[in-house]
């Protein structure tokens, strides 16, 4: 029987391009490839094989991973996968390839998908299937992975059950996010066909095994993680509640607990917290002796109907805490450092960088920065999120700074230039010339 040998392939884009390998070899003809190779027995499976190769080959690190393509060739099957560049450092190159010069060279081009077609690429059938698919590609990783874009915010629904003076919240466990921390009970996501009110009814019936009539919207709240994405947050109250809360998720659910509306325990969500303080708000502002459900529709008449949460400057403490709330792995800093008019990166002969490193355990964030370079005054210009070779989740977390003297290992890049910085970290360079900015002390 012929074995056949296991591959995987990166279309990895770096904004609106794919980076390829210009491969120089003597004797023949220069063509091109992707990065990536075979399948080791030690890589866990082929996206764990995948990061492997993409820092062996690059030194990089990309955004969640989609498998778009599975190519069949003569004993090699080769798992294609479409992923975006968060960091690029060539000096960690270390697949053995680019340690031996007699084998040619792996020259680092950015090329538009369209262009593909035209290349001598190995194998022609990737080559044409990323440019038969320029278009749809960059779309489809988009809406599977969140990227930047025409706004698509999760909708969060909750449903507060209070007597007036108690509301009912649950200890979150095995979620992936805030676990340990109370959230209102019954809280959920709305999905498509749904309406806000259906929604409702659905979390109340799976959560806690109870019926809920005439649902009202008491409050809405656009809310943002520190360093992460927005959401809209729905927040009812129903007319009348048929049978007793009970604990229906114990797997996503450690405990259910009634707290005063005023004395919310200390580890509860943030957001939660916000919204439950916006109805009692509008409780205390209803006459006494409302029934246990309390009369929604009065108390949406007395609610301040629209709130904004977690819009305001985001300090360092608070971005390291949403980075543990949310499970990431690890939490990486990113430097734009500026000197007279210009930003300090590394550089090689092929690319340039930001100046990161990621945070150590028991660091703060301020302290890694200083690591990179002395600074006093940052700026949080914004954020990403990675997986990392070792298959690790991570936020990068980006600041700005004014310097007063080149870092050793750092070079000016010219005024106004972005140099060969990759696509996400011109972003964060272009946010702090543009004034795109959240001040950030050091708190």
């Amino acid at each position: 029987m012929t074995s056949v040998r296991h591959s995987v392939r990166a279309i990895l884009f770096d904004g609106d391009d794919v980076v390829l390998f210009r491969r120089v070899r003597p004797g023949r003809e220069p063509y091109w490839v992707t990065p990536g190779g075979g399948v080791e027995p030690a890589d866990a499976s082929p996206e764990a094989a995948l990061r492997r190769e993409l820092d062996e080959e690059l030194g990089a690190t990309a955004g969640p991973a989609l498998h778009v393509f599975t190519l069949v060739e003569p004993g090699r099957l080769s798992t294609v996968f479409a992923c975006r560049l968060v960091s690029l450092d060539l000096s960690r190159r270390s697949g053995p390839e680019f340690l031996e010069p007699d084998i040619g060279l792996h020259e680092v081009r950015r090329v538009r998908p369209e262009e593909v077609r035209a290349l001598t690429m190995v194998p022609p059938e990737l080559g044409e299937f990323i440019s038969a698919n320029a278009a749809t590609l960059p779309a489809l990783l988009d809406a599977a992975t969140y990227a930047p874009g025409r706004y698509r915010p999760v909708v969060d629904v909750h449903l507060m059950l209070t007597d007036g003076e108690k509301v009912l919240l649950g200890r979150r466990q095995g979620t992936g996010y805030a676990d340990g921390e109370w959230q209102i009970m019954p809280s959920g996501h709305l999905e498509e066909g749904e309406s806000v009110v259906d929604t409702a009814v659905r979390e109340a019936r799976e959560e806690l095994g109870v019926e809920v009539d005439d649902c009202e919207v008491v409050h809405v709240m656009h809310h943002r993680n520190a360093g992460g994405t927005a959401r809209i947050g729905m927040f009812l109250m129903p007319r009348s509640i048929t049978g007793t809360p009970v604990n229906a998720e114990p797997h996503k659910c450690a405990e259910l607990a009634w707290f005063p509306l005023d004395r919310l325990p200390e580890q509860t969500v943030p957001y939660a917290r916000a919204g439950v303080e916006a109805v009692r708000r509008a409780l205390a502002a209803t006459p006494p002796g409302l029934p246990a459900a309390a009369d929604a529709a009065l108390v949406a008449s007395k609610a301040p109907f629209f709130s904004l949460h977690g819009w305001d400057v985001p300090g360092s403490a608070d971005l390291a805490a949403e980075a543990v709330r949310a499970g990431f792995e690890e939490v990486t800093v990113c430097l734009t450092g500026w000197l007279d008019g210009a930003v300090l990166v590394h550089s090689d002969d092929e690319t340039d960088r930001l100046p990161a490193t990621v945070v150590r355990p028991g660091e703060g964030v301020v302290a890694a920065l200083a690591r990179l370079a002395p600074v006093e005054e940052v700026t949080f210009v914004g954020a990403d999120d990675y997986v990392s070779p070792r298959g690790l989740t991570g936020r990068r977390l980006a600041f700005s700074a004014r310097l007063t003297e080149v870092p050793e290992g750092m070079v000016p890049l010219p005024a106004g230039s972005l140099g060969r910085l990759p696509y996400g970290e011109g972003v964060f360079v272009r946010r702090a010339s543009s004034g795109l900015l959240y001040g950030l002390s050091g708190r």
